[in-house]
């Protein structure tokens, strides 16, 4: 990606409820230099403007950041929702992140998956957001100051370590998580979160990476095409008897006799052998299955897993499980 001169640094999507909250974080942000589009900064600018099309400009062209401030009252405006499209038109084109949600409360948004991490505004002062705005667009401009290649992948000339922390709804460390990087050669590095949630890889060349997490306790989560020049924060949800699991050739199921092993066929589709285990009732092996659609397993012991792959590349995959309880 080249290094592209942006009229802002930052801009400001919010509803008019959450004004007073939004009026701080920004007059911080310009106290501290950056460059911030804020409505109530560009009153001579808007004046007479084709609202519609300047604005759809200035979210998909003219920032290199936009922070969406996710509300419910966020979510009823038709400014808000039209900022919105114009944002994720620009995301879809970029393999980096450009929408920075900040949530003041767990609304949905369209588009917006629950897995993207965000920070929390119900303990953050706007100060302590315009610092970490402030934080992530300077670690952005360092970033492209070193002149990584066009195609996002060179040697680093050192060694650096790139940390994930993961965190359930209540902000409470997940523990034990498996987090995998695959690389689009499908070479991959891999690590698991601490008693603080935070799992550190050690990254010796610069690439786009597929990023993979998994949890016997909460299902997959997957970041494609990310580019790990800064530390990343995700938030994970549980769903009760859902779990989720990184498989690295071959893997065995949990309260399942026997292990499965997916390959790739030479036709290139995605097939699955599984040692004394039945695939959708005793189907031939190996079994042929599509990515996000679920098949059902059964061991010699009568336990039924219905088994959903997320990712498969080389020979790492990434699953979604839900156990069959027997009564």
């Amino acid at each position: 990606m080249k290094n592209k001169s942006y009229e802002y640094d930052v801009a400001l999507s919010f509803a008019g409820e959450n004004r007073v909250y939004v009026d701080e974080v920004a007059n911080s942000l310009k106290e501290k230099g950056i460059k911030v589009f804020y409505d109530a900064f560009e009153e001579a600018s808007l004046w007479g403007k084709n609202l519609y099309e300047y604005l759809s400009d200035i979210y998909q062209n003219k920032a290199r950041y936009t922070v969406m401030f996710i509300s419910n009252f966020y979510n009823e405006k038709l400014w808000t929702n039209h900022e919105r499209v114009s944002m994720q038109a620009r995301a879809f084109q970029e393999s980096r992140e450009y929408i920075l949600p900040a949530r003041f409360d767990d609304t949905e948004i369209p588009g917006i998956l629950k897995t993207v991490g965000y920070v929390s505004l119900q303990s953050k002062t706007p100060e302590e957001l315009a610092i970490l705005i402030e934080k992530k667009i300077k670690k952005d401009q360092t970033f492209f100051r070193r002149r990584w290649s066009k195609l996002s992948t060179m040697i680093s000339p050192k060694p650096f370590i790139f940390s994930i922390k993961i965190a359930d709804k209540s902000g409470i460390p997940v523990k034990n998580a498996k987090v995998v990087l695959v690389a689009g050669n499908s070479t991959y590095l891999e690590g698991n979160s601490d008693e603080n949630g935070i799992a550190h890889v050690l990254i010796r060349t610069r690439k786009l990476y597929t990023v993979l997490i998994a949890h016997p306790e909460y299902p997959a989560v997957l970041f494609p095409n990310m580019n790990p020049k800064e530390d990343i924060e995700v938030t994970i949800e549980k769903t009760e008897g859902f779990g989720s699991l990184v498989i690295n050739k071959s893997g065995q199921l949990p309260m399942m006799a026997g292990k499965i092993e997916p390959i790739l066929t030479s036709d290139k589709k995605y097939a699955l052998y599984a040692d004394n285990i039945a695939i959708e009732g005793g189907i031939p092996q190996p079994c042929d299955f599509e990515l996000n659609k679920s098949l059902s397993l059964e061991d010699n012991a009568g336990n039924i897993i219905h088994l959903t792959f997320r990712f498969f590349q080389g020979r790492i995959a990434l699953v979604d499980y839900c156990v069959h309880k027997l009564f």
